[in-house]
């Protein structure tokens, strides 16, 4: 093991082992349920990515999905990437990417059925695809899709059903390696702009070392990132940001938005959000064992970076974590915006509690949701109401970047998939309890997950969850819970704002309680989730009033929607 994850691990051990979590609740018998229907469901595209050894950085990564209604039937389809084999060359001295791996696109059908239409729609690409983000970039109608790539990224563009390769024409362009993809409107002029993290420089044909692989306990394995090995290899890559012009095109800004660092970080999620609800979008980035970035927006779409004077730049104890997935939401149902990080092997997950100026406190230790995760390696993560009681569940996918993580001391290639149940705690406030053991169902066996996107693809008004696992097909966890209460999903439809309504505020009403959520597709890592928010309420007789706040500064009111029910609010032009 590193020195410094060593350093990290004892630290990390030693505050967990002289604290316990504020005011734990008793474990009770929950009403979770999940299946895991993937193989039934028609589900068969497998995950590739490199060697089975993960010699190289890349190899290890994975790739995400994305619930969408691409042919604009009402239901959500799926989209998955993909990697691609590499063949090792000399030992590995230089490394051959053999593009034989496809994305795919399956079709809903009803009753969690799904229809492989890859060739027909355009989707059976063999790009090497890490993120993936939905959204009506020329606000025509349909949604399209940006895949995140190893190599130049990719614009697919939807033409009625089918999708069309506009990467070129649209100005986009990403040689780069594309981790992290998340579209908002910055300056709230109508048109999406779209943010890129890149991860890190890597060259097959040169790889770090000349293929001499890192040596942990005589065993052989990959270099990690920069700050982790302390030799150069695998130096930080600069993110991008291209601002939307009109009619799916769009211009490179980062420099003049105040978007470029002094110095290239090795970056994973981008998410946007209005963490200091000023009605603007914030940018927030992950960084792997570097600070994490907070981008402050001017409300004119012009950034300044305050990471570590609000608080978000680092964790609980003052270091820099290795950043993987990130997620926006209102936790604690104060109308802002906390955010949840997940972390390295060693390093617990941080939950940054937002005081409602957008300066955060880690409180992941008290709050539940620091030890449970020591022993993970947590990537893409999702905030659900499982059982529509009206908190917040949280739903994380783990997984080593090393097969050979056990024989070098570290916890294993393969891990659970978590799921912590928010519960009230004795002083009546929500705390979480890994609930996984007890759940097990879908939950139950081991994997090495990747990206995670949150949906309702059988319409019945609870959410399912897609997870993308390394070498395996993706697992499709239907949401069986016994129901704690009503629900309401919301699809917006924007006219001044994007077509999307990407970065509105909706709030609901309804037994004395109010749920704010934004709409954000690209969220945790790697993927999109489907575009209609999903509240899940309790056991309410009446929602009193559903409001909405749109980019555009335009405002929407609903008085009494039906409970149990899809609602589709326009933006009045």
């Amino acid at each position: 093991m590193p020195p410094h994850r060593a350093a990290a691990l004892a630290l990390t051990l030693s505050t967990l082992a002289c604290s316990r979590e504020a005011n734990p609740p008793a474990a009770t018998v929950g009403s979770i349920v999940f299946a895991e229907v993937g193989e039934r469901a028609g589900l068969t595209l497998v995950q590739v990515s490199g060697d089975a050894r993960r010699w190289y950085i890349p190899e290890s990564n994975g790739t995400g999905a994305a619930w969408l209604d691409y042919d604009g039937d009402g239901d959500m389809d799926l989209f998955l990437g993909n990697g691609q084999p590499v063949r090792y060359l000399d030992n590995g001295a230089k490394l051959e990417v053999v593009r034989s791996a496809r994305c795919a696109l399956y079709r809903n059908d009803g009753d969690l059925r799904f229809t492989d239409v890859s060739e027909a729609a355009g989707c059976a690409r063999k790009d090497w695809v890490q993120a993936i983000a939905t959204a009506d970039v020329d606000n025509d109608g349909d949604t399209d899709l940006y895949l995140g790539c190893l190599g130049p990224d990719v614009l697919l563009r939807n033409d009625g059903g089918t999708f069309v390769d506009a990467t070129a024409e649209s100005g986009i362009r990403n040689d780069l390696w594309g981790a992290g993809a998340a579209f908002a409107d910055v300056d709230n002029d109508g048109w999406l702009d779209l943010y890129v993290a890149n991860y890190c420089l890597f060259d097959f044909e040169n790889p770090p070392n000349k293929g001499v692989r890192n040596v942990i306990k005589e065993i052989e394995v990959a270099w990690g990132p920069e700050e982790e090995n302390k030799k150069g290899f695998n130096p930080g890559a600069p993110d991008v940001l291209f601002l939307g012009i009109g009619g799916g095109k769009f211009r490179e800004a980062t420099a003049e938005r105040g978007l470029v660092l002094p110095k290239a970080l090795c970056s994973y999620a981008a998410v946007f959000s209005d963490i200091d609800s000023d009605g603007d979008q914030d940018l927030l980035v992950g960084n792997d064992m570097q600070p994490s970035n907070l981008f402050v927006n001017d409300g004119r779409g012009y950034f300044r970076e305050e990471g570590a004077a609000r608080g978000f730049a680092l964790g609980a104890d003052g270091r820099a974590t290795s950043a993987m997935g990130l997620v926006p939401e209102d936790v604690d149902f104060d109308g802002d915006f906390d955010v949840v990080r997940t972390n390295f092997d060693f390093e617990p997950n941080s939950l940054h509690v937002n005081d409602g100026t957008g300066h955060f406190a880690d409180r992941a230790r008290p709050l539940g949701l620091a030890a449970g995760s020591v022993d993970k390696l947590g990537w893409g993560a999702g905030f659900l109401d499982a059982e529509c009681d009206g908190d917040l569940d949280l739903l994380i996918a783990n997984g080593h970047v090393y097969p050979q993580a056990k024989e070098v001391g570290m916890s294993g290639w393969k891990m659970e998939t978590q799921l912590y149940e928010a519960v009230r705690g004795s002083s009546g406030s929500v705390v979480w309890l890994d609930a996984t053991v007890r759940i097990g169902g879908g939950l139950e066996g081991l994997h090495s997950a990747r990206g995670l996107a949150l949906g309702d693809p059988d319409d019945d008004g609870d959410v399912d969850a897609l997870v993308t696992d390394l070498d395996e097909r993706p697992r499709l966890l239907e949401n069986r819970s016994v129901r704690g209460g009503h629900w309401l999903a919301v699809r917006l439809r924007g006219t001044r704002s994007n077509r999307d309504g990407i970065g509105a505020k909706v709030r609901v009403s309804a037994g004395g309680r109010t749920w704010t959520r934004e709409l954000r597709l690209s969220s945790g890592l790697y993927s999109s989730h489907d575009p209609r928010l999903h509240f899940g309420l309790g056991p309410v007789s009446k929602i009193d009033s559903l409001e909405v706040e749109w980019p555009s500064g335009a405002r929407s009111a609903v008085a009494g929607p039906a409970l149990d029910s899809i609602l589709v609010v326009p933006e009045e032009p």
